[in-house]
């Protein structure tokens, strides 16, 4: 009997104590208390994970802006430098290869190349700046359409003396205009673009033609070049719209009869007509004025 008692009470001091709440124990998490934290997490993520995407898109659009008024600069020091506007550099040439970034041709003096028009993309060399500067938010190149870069003529703003309107006396009525009205692209804000209609917002006949266009291709990528020399011919996301396929590269300079022209419109997520393209388009008297080739005074 008194083996049996020890047996019986060594058992029970060796079997472990049950937790209860307010004993000191720690408890795991039940499967419902996983459920409602997930539920909370998913919850707060889509509430703040578009915020927090629209934040950082529109960080990525204010970069971009500024990178490209950064060009414009270096276009006019160039200009004021060379007296014309640089042909564009091929976009379709890989890293390592030696012409990548410059100009075609280089120094410029014959017309620009057809793989340098057709694949358009700011010769940074050229300019004197690296490649993240001629690279947008998106790591894709920006490009560069040129006004007249194909032709050997009087009005290719890439010749020499291309850009110098300082001949030009203004009190002779017609020298500016009638020198203006043969040099610029047109810009509109939608693809359907008379001349003379609502949707023009730049032409050579209202004096205010565009001496280039720059453009970075906007979250979606698509129609411009990788820094890898790849042409993004597939779309990244939304889009693209009919407004967004008027900017793409790999195609010719838009400067012949009722297509001469390059959109410049506002974001826009409808993806029927989605576009997220950013545009800087200097007229040509005003990045003459910026190089100091504005027309004489009187």
């Amino acid at each position: 009997m008194s083996g049996s008692s020890y047996y019986f009470s060594s058992v029970k001091a060796t079997r472990p104590a049950r937790c209860s709440p307010g004993a000191g124990g720690v408890g795991g998490f039940t499967l419902v208390e996983m459920a409602l934290v997930l539920l909370i997490v998913g919850l707060l993520g889509a509430v703040f994970l578009p915020a927090t995407n629209t934040m950082l898109e529109n960080s990525r659009r204010k970069e971009t802006r500024a990178k490209l008024e950064a060009l414009e600069q270096a276009m006019a020091r160039f200009v004021m430098v060379n007296r014309r506007l640089p042909c564009p550099a091929d976009g379709d040439l890989p890293p390592g290869n030696a012409e990548q970034g410059l100009e075609q041709p280089h120094p410029g003096t014959a017309a620009c190349t057809g793989p340098g028009l057709t694949n358009g993309v700011v010769p940074w060399k050229t300019l004197g700046i690296s490649q993240g500067d001629a690279t947008d938010a998106w790591n894709t190149l920006v490009t560069y359409r040129v006004w007249a870069g194909a032709a050997v003529a009087a009005d290719a703003l890439t010749q020499t003396n291309g850009m110098n309107m300082s001949t030009l006396d203004p009190s002779v009525a017609g020298a500016v205009s009638g020198w203006l009205a043969s040099r610029g692209f047109r810009v509109c804000n939608a693809v359907a673009c008379p001349a003379g209609g609502a949707a023009e917002l730049a032409s050579r006949t209202a004096s205010n033609g565009v001496a280039y266009v720059l453009i970075s291709h906007g979250a979606n990528r698509i129609g411009g070049f990788s820094t890898e020399g790849d042409y993004v011919a597939a779309v990244s996301g939304s889009g693209p719209g009919p407004l967004e396929s008027i900017n793409f590269n790999a195609a010719a300079v838009r400067t012949a009869g009722a297509n001469d022209f390059y959109v410049d419109a506002d974001f826009a997520e409808n993806p029927v007509a989605y576009y997220d393209d950013i545009v800087l388009r200097p007229t040509v008297i005003s990045v003459a004025l910026a190089a100091g080739l504005g027309p004489r005074k009187p």
